[in-house]
């Protein structure tokens, strides 16, 4: 209903409110439909221009990407008479559809516009534009601070932007910054931001906060929220005809299937997005393509056949860094990976790329404990692995940190009753819990049982004071007590009567 009445008010204040709303509660090409209908009549100049930079903004989102961008180079032509401010906001909205068609030429374009100012981050609508653009294209130099300043310096100057639409892509790209360190409570101040400035008529662009949204609350490790947010924007995308936004939010849908054990429905998500992608003249950048692929990969064909999906892909540095800079579990599942395929060689390069993406950007908390987790992996060090577990905030790399370390530390308990113990004591202890132990944790169990204090359990199986606290938190959350005296009443009937 708010919708419907921002319609209506725009309907009698503002034209090109109204094909805004329209956009937002329709499709985008009824509001392209609209606009090319009141192009051919005879309007004032001002609404005329404005009307076109519209039509290319929203050409850029859901249409044709290449036909978008002719008309933005014929609004451009010098003598073309358009309004200074509206130049910007087309020149804004070609800035990004060059990026989308071809990542690597609108890098380049917006580096070219950069340095026709001396770098600095000025208040017209192409130069915040273009710090847009380079904030992502930098992840692939490893460049995830500088990415970060110049999302905020954008967003900071955003505020002269003519297009409501693009200024809410600034907030946006900002976010994105943000949820790739883990910064999840700025992200979403970022995202409340953009809703702010959105207004009541969004224009689509609830689909690119849901996006965000849903990449913030899987990574916090609320997966069911974030599949809801992500299968709502993406009917929506698809509904509006926002083809922009469909490839990704099927990405982010595939990697949700993945954290949940669902190969099969990852499997499905890659074909929708790589179908998508293939029907779409343009696309949002995004390393989450080829990651959720490999990874699906790997669970149905094994490490090897992984392994060479990986050369294919990532041989590149570029590549990799793009990937190690936004998932902060992809450097220890290239490690586990090449390990498993018997590949050291790339296992240390995984590891090395980690640790010197870290070093680029001190102080970043999700690179250095993803560089910690690959190294000790690489290193087989436990210690390493527990702090590892700790210091990540990435739901994913947290869970597979601590999967690591159980599988270093001689993996969970899995075989016969050993030979000499009764038969009801077997009976009782598998009851009591102790076969869901891993073997190291029966060893802390045991000692702990035996009435030794943390230290003296890690003096006596040669492990740090950490790696035996992790255990023991481990041990009391399986075995449903709380205290040492418990566990001892535990251990004593774990042993076998003389």
């Amino acid at each position: 209903m708010d919708q419907i009445g921002a319609l209506l008010r725009a309907l009698l204040t503002e034209p090109l409110q109204l094909v805004r709303a329209l956009a937002s509660v329709g499709s985008v090409t009824q509001a392209v439909e609209l606009i090319e209908t009141a192009l051919s009549l005879e309007l004032p100049a001002d609404l005329t221009a404005r009307l076109q930079c519209l039509l290319v903004e929203l050409g850029v989102v859901g249409r044709d990407l290449p036909a978008a961008l002719a008309a933005a180079e014929e609004i451009l032509r010098p003598g073309s008479g358009i309004p200074s401010s509206v130049r910007g906001a087309v020149a804004a909205s070609r800035m990004f559809g060059r990026y989308f068609l071809d990542a690597a030429e609108g890098r380049g374009h917006a580096e070219a516009v950069l340095r026709a100012y001396d770098g600095r981050i000025a208040q017209e609508a192409e130069v915040l534009a273009a710090a847009s653009v380079l904030s992502e294209a930098v992840l692939s130099d490893g460049l995830v601070l500088e990415g970060l300043r110049l999302a905020r310096a954008a967003v900071t100057a955003a505020s002269d932007l003519p297009s409501p639409a693009w200024r809410v892509h600034l907030h946006m790209v900002l976010a994105e910054r943000l949820v790739d360190i883990g910064a999840y409570e700025e992200a979403e101040q970022a995202v409340r931001a953009a809703r702010a400035d959105a207004g009541e008529a969004t224009g689509g662009t609830d689909m690119v906060f849901a996006h965000v949204r849903a990449r913030r609350l899987s990574h916090q490790g609320r997966l069911a929220e974030a599949r809801d947010e992500a299968q709502k924007a993406l009917a929506a995308a698809v509904g509006r005809g926002a083809r922009l936004w469909a490839p990704p939010l099927l990405a982010v849908l595939g990697q949700l299937a993945l954290l949940s054990g669902d190969v099969g429905g990852a499997a499905d998500y890659v074909s929708r997005y790589r179908e998508a992608l293939g029907q779409s003249a343009g696309r949002m950048p995004s390393p989450a393509y080829d990651w959720v692929e490999l990874q699906v990969t790997a669970a149905r064909l094994g490490a090897g056949a992984a392994m060479e999906e990986l050369n294919r892909r990532y041989a590149a540095a570029d590549r990799r860094a793009a990937l190690f800079a936004r998932q902060p579990d992809a450097a220890a599942w290239f490690v586990r990976t090449a390990l498993a395929a018997g590949d050291e060689h790339w296992a240390v390069v995984a590891a090395t790329h980690a640790r010197r993406l870290a070093e680029r950007n001190p102080g970043v908390a999700s690179l250095a404990a993803a560089a910690l987790h690959a190294g000790s992996l690489l290193d087989g060090d436990p210690d390493g692995l527990v702090r590892a577990a700790t210091e990540h905030c990435h739901h994913g790399a947290r869970t597979s940190a601590s999967e690591d370390l159980t599988a270093l530390l001689d993996g969970r308990f899995r075989g016969p009753v050993p030979a000499g113990t009764d038969r009801l004591d077997a009976q009782a202890a598998a009851a009591d819990g102790e076969t869901v132990l891993s073997d190291a944790e029966r060893k802390v169990a045991q000692l702990v049982g035996e009435g030794l204090t943390n230290q003296q359990v890690a003096f006596r199986l040669r492990r740090s004071p950490h790696t035996i606290n992790y255990h023991l938190r481990n041990i009391f959350r399986k075995l449903g007590i709380r205290s040492r005296v418990e566990l001892a009443r535990h251990t004593h009937r774990w042993t076998p009567a003389p």
